[in-house]
């Protein structure tokens, strides 16, 4: 991988963690506690714990992904980067413009199913 496509790559790192950083916000004030003194119906109330519980999955997706770009940041300018953790070929450059926190190529992903 050249200097101009590490540099795309790492723009578009720089990106999805700001982008992600504020759908973390965003979560966790869904994935907040509900009051007991909110007037809601019993129906609503369960209503919103459901929905509560779908954020607080989500909310520790997002987190996870934000950790696996800071790692990638932090490993893009190693000459491992972009290197299959699998089986040491590139990994393809389309493959890490659309995840770039990826350490394994499409084939090594395929076969581990």
């Amino acid at each position: 991988m050249n200097k101009n496509q590490k540099g795309e790559i790492r723009d578009i790192i720089k990106s999805q963690t700001r982008s992600i950083e504020k759908e973390i916000e965003l979560l966790r004030e869904k994935s907040k506690p509900i009051s007991p003194d909110i007037s809601l119906g019993r129906l609503t109330r369960q209503e919103a714990r459901q929905e509560q519980e779908i954020s607080k999955k989500i909310l520790g997706d997002c987190e996870a992904r934000l950790g696996r770009l800071r790692y990638a940041m932090g490993r893009i300018d190693r000459d491992e980067f972009g290197v299959c953790k699998i089986c040491e070929e590139d990994i393809a450059y389309e493959r890490l413009k659309i995840l770039p926190e990826s350490t394994i190529c499409i084939e090594c992903a395929k076969e581990r199913g």
